[in-house]
């Protein structure tokens, strides 16, 4: 997969970024002024164009609830053939990064497959800058090196994991050039040096240090516009992009493209919302039509093997997209439904069910004033998934 810088944009793409902030005119949420300049901004800094609506009916949904217009508004925008992606985004959602770039999201996700076997690492990540691997544990006698071993792997989220024979498993992160470790609950902190022969050193605050030879690997740069170096081209048969929370598929924040499957799939599940099963939400109709007939297709079929029963119902159109990368939560709801929370450098921000003026409205304040920062530093690839850390909140 060839990654794709947060700057990254293909000026032949038409997007649209799509909102309903649509609430009672005797409301006194701030989100009708917060969001729209919000999303004005964001959109002309990227030539994007942007759709709030704030007063119903909106733009394909007369006649219907707001849990049911943001299907057929979508719809609406993707039948009208102005627009090749379309960006449904929840008024409670805060663009906080306003370098990243839709297309960003749609080149590394909606990517065409490429053929390469092994992947090697993105430069300027951790796995790059040669963290992952075996280290030498400079308090284990030469003699006894090989079998005393310290292996460092991260994880997707950034978690790192060190294990060895003489303390068994540590886990934690990189804060900075630092990397903080607990081991036995005792939180230890170290720092890296490169030695002369392009090896790496990394000194502990308890004396310890770890030492690891030189074993620079090529890395892939990221593609920062097209060219020799940057071949990213887009999957036809990648129509959704969409996340998962901790209740299922999130009809929060979703992109999808122009094409006969997506005007059909809106369709439908603007069918079964409205009239089918009019007790569904836009959610419901999103996760029933994505997931509902695949499953049942295997359950009734007679000849499906155990593979093709455990095998994945989401349908082929649809890609699960990591949460952060565009429905990161505030730290309050990601503790407690345990996902993805929002660290500096992510797209946005979301607040889900946050719908009380005296204890919102400062949070959404304090984000738009966050986005609005001109002293805000996203240079580089700052917001990049390759880059990304977060801490686990506390309570």
């Amino acid at each position: 997969m060839v990654p794709i810088a947060p700057s990254f944009r293909d000026p032949r793409l038409r997007i649209a970024v799509v909102s309903i902030c649509a609430y009672p005119p005797d409301g006194q949420l701030v989100l009708p002024n917060v969001t729209p300049r919000n999303r004005d901004v964001y959109s002309s800094l990227h030539g994007y164009s942007s759709r709030v609506h704030l007063e119903p009916p909106v733009l394909g949904a007369q006649g219907l609830g707001v849990q049911h217009a943001k299907l057929a508004t979508v719809l609406a925008y993707l039948q009208s053939g102005d627009f090749d992606w379309v960006v449904w985004l929840d008024c409670d959602s805060i663009i906080m990064n306003m370098q990243r770039t839709i297309d960003s999201i749609i080149f590394q996700y909606a990517q065409l497959p490429q053929n390469a076997s092994h992947s090697a690492p993105v430069c300027g990540s951790l796995e790059a800058e040669g963290l992952s691997g075996s280290w030498y544990d400079g308090w284990v006698p030469d003699d006894q090196q090989n079998d005393a071993l310290v292996t460092i792997d991260i994880d997707h989220d950034g978690t790192v994991k060190a294990t060895a024979p003489q303390f068994g498993n540590a886990f934690g992160r990189m804060k900075g050039s630092e990397l903080m470790l607990t081991f036995g609950g005792r939180v230890l902190t170290g720092v890296f040096d490169r030695m002369e022969d392009g090896g790496r050193r990394l000194h502990w605050d308890n004396g310890a240090e770890w030492i690891r030879a030189s074993s620079v690997e090529p890395c892939l740069q990221p593609c920062r516009e097209f060219g020799p170096e940057c071949d990213a081209k887009l999957d036809p048969a990648v129509d959704l992009l969409i996340t998962e929370e901790g209740w299922g598929l999130s009809s929060a924040n979703w992109i999808i493209r122009r094409s006969p499957w997506s005007l059909d799939f809106l369709a439908k599940a603007l069918h079964v919302a409205h009239t089918q099963l009019s007790l569904f939400g836009d959610q419901d109709a999103i996760i029933f039509k994505l997931l509902n007939g695949q499953a049942l297709a295997a359950a009734y079929d007679v000849y499906a093997s155990p593979q093709d029963l455990a095998s994945d119902p989401l349908d082929t159109h649809a890609v699960i997209v990591p949460q952060a990368e565009f429905n990161a939560y505030d730290a309050l709801n990601a503790l407690t439904m345990e996902c993805d929370c929002f660290v500096e450098g992510d797209f946005l921000v979301t607040f889900p069910a946050c719908n009380s003026p005296s204890g919102c409205n400062d949070v959404f304040n304090l984000a738009a004033s966050y986005a609005s920062d001109s002293g805000m530093d996203f240079s580089g690839d700052r917001g990049a998934w390759w880059l990304r850390s977060e801490t686990t909140p506390s309570s």
